[in-house]
């Protein structure tokens, strides 16, 4: 019997490094063949070319173990030198749409985007004015940035390790692929990291805003979490988007730090709107399956590699991912 490739999902991230090995099964259904989840080296952050640290290449090694050249592997990046940001334009062409966004972009940064990757996803939507009795049709535009150079590394080292990536795609961007097509809700997820905490608001399944909260020194637990409290609050309570976020709005809660005991209930306390973990989504996800009964904190850490593959089979692989 002939074996299918496997696909490799690898959050590479700044405390811990997951990987996903999965394949699809003839019913196009998502099966978990193994899970990693390891401590990642301090010195693949640390100060200096983390190209030249032997570690790395002997930490991805031994992670990767079990990878056939004709398997496929998608890392997810997320790094706070990436550049993400909406825009809404009118109707236009796919070239005058690529100008917009390389000229708003252009207006973040006073670097020479030469050296930088731009990437889009551009969705089309309607408005509606009942006033007017009209509708005018509009696009989302959600323009990313990464370094060129950035980019080539990640390439590099998982080739010096064995391993050919075919993609390298933004975190965020997977994780879409949680909510629910049919509602045109608002969605925001809280994922709480070692160092910060980022916050991604989505309506229906296009990112609207995402903002990252630093871990500052000399803050303790409780000012931290008042800080993400404030935060929720400003992005997915204010006035202007109160009244959607409270008809159909959700808010999920992901990351290392969050499984800390009594982290959940605190900002559930304190919100004015429920918290649910990220891990409870996946009850509902039946094209995924597991090998065997996954904690809640594995499912928790796994969010965004287990999104990666959903999005995988979702979407065509030429389109709306960065090649690597």
């Amino acid at each position: 019997m002939k074996k299918r490739k496997k696909l490799w999902i690898v959050d590479f991230g700044e405390a811990l490094t997951k990987i996903v090995v999965s394949a699809i099964t003839e019913t196009g259904q998502i099966q978990i063949k193994d899970i990693r989840i390891e401590k990642t080296p301090d010195l693949v952050w640390g100060e200096g070319d983390p190209e030249n640290k032997l570690k790395v290449g002997g930490f991805l090694r031994a992670l990767l173990k079990g990878y056939r050249r004709k398997d496929e592997v998608m890392l997810l990046i997320n790094h706070k030198e990436m550049m993400v940001a909406a825009f809404t334009f009118p109707m236009m062409t796919l070239t005058e749409v690529e100008d917009a966004v390389y000229w708003q972009m252009q207006l973040l940064t006073a670097e020479n985007l030469e050296h930088w990757r731009i990437d889009f996803v551009a969705r089309e939507h309607t408005e509606w004015f009942e006033c007017l009795g009209m509708d005018e049709k509009k696009l989302d535009v959600l323009g990313v940035g990464v370094e060129k150079e950035r980019l080539s590394w990640y390439s590099r080292i998982f080739k010096k390790s064995g391993c050919s990536l075919q993609f390298i795609v933004p975190q965020f961007y997977t994780f879409a692929s949680l909510v629910n097509l049919e509602v045109k809700q608002a969605t925001l997820m809280i994922d709480m990291g070692k160092t910060c905490t980022r916050l991604f608001y989505y309506y229906g399944d296009s990112l609207i805003e995402n903002h990252r909260l630093e871990l500052e020194n000399g803050w303790d637990g409780e000012i931290y979490l008042q800080q993400i409290i404030k935060a929720a609050e400003q992005i997915f309570m204010s006035p202007l988007k109160g009244e959607i976020a409270g008809k159909t709005g959700n808010i999920y809660l992901m990351g290392g730090e969050s499984l800390h005991a009594g982290v959940l209930e605190y900002l559930t306390k304190w919100m004015p709107k429920e918290i649910q973990p990220s891990y409870s989504l996946f009850d509902e996800k039946e094209e995924l399956i597991f090998s065997r009964q996954m904690s809640k904190a594995e499912l928790c850490l796994l969010t965004p590699c287990l999104c990666g593959l959903i999005k995988w089979v979702q979407v065509d692989r030429t389109g709306g991912l960065y090649e690597a």
